[in-house]
């Protein structure tokens, strides 16, 4: 429905950052005046039950420095739009300090089976309505490849036509760097990486 304010909503932008400049794009995320920054490093599980709806097990950081090495997190996350990723519902839950056998065992018992497994380096720069987010992904077989995001804050109170004008505005910022409507990634990184379906 237009101009329902959106719960448990993702809307997001994503960009391939392979031809980016990573240390262009910090400047010009410094020079926004970002309210904080961080950068970590951590594990991707996903476990899928088809092709439009899987979790996601973010195992604790590999980074000791992010002040974020004991956080965990299980997101269940649905496509909603057949033609492209901008906008699904995700819903993320809290689970720390549990072990990664006792995660595997609950996903399992839901009917979800593990499909694949990335790396994340990430760098991620907290604005008022978006976060910034240029990252690494390694795969499994060693690859790696680079995004960037531009996402809105999660239950901010703003509608999906509002998200979308904000997601506008940095796009526009962005330009400099190779940022345009026509470079939009239309797939999530579940879609990039999945294994069948």
């Amino acid at each position: 429905m237009d101009g329902e304010i959106l719960d448990f909503k993702e809307i997001e932008y994503k960009y391939s950052a392979d031809e980016i400049d990573r240390m262009a794009f910090k400047d010009m995320a410094k020079s926004l005046n970002p309210k904080s920054f961080i950068y970590v490093e951590s594990k991707d599980i996903y476990y899928a039950k088809s092709k439009n709806e899987f979790l996601r097990y973010r195992m604790p950081s590999e980074n000791k420095l992010s002040g974020e090495e004991n956080r965990q997190e299980l997101t269940f996350k649905k496509k909603t739009e057949e033609k492209n990723n901008w906008s699904r519902t995700e819903v993320n839950l809290r689970i720390d300090l549990n072990d990664p056998f006792l995660v595997h065992s609950f996903c399992e018992g839901l009917g979800y089976k593990k499909n694949f497994e990335i790396t994340k380096f990430c760098e991620i720069f907290y604005y008022d309505d978006v976060d910034l987010v240029y990252y690494g992904v390694k795969s499994e077989d060693g690859k790696y490849s680079y995004y960037l995001e531009i996402e809105c804050l999660e239950n901010c109170g703003m509608t999906k036509e509002q998200s979308l004008e904000v997601l506008l505005k940095y796009e526009k910022l962005l330009a400099p760097l190779g940022i345009t409507p026509q470079k939009r990634k239309k797939l999530s990184l579940w879609e990039l990486y999945r294994k069948g379906f």
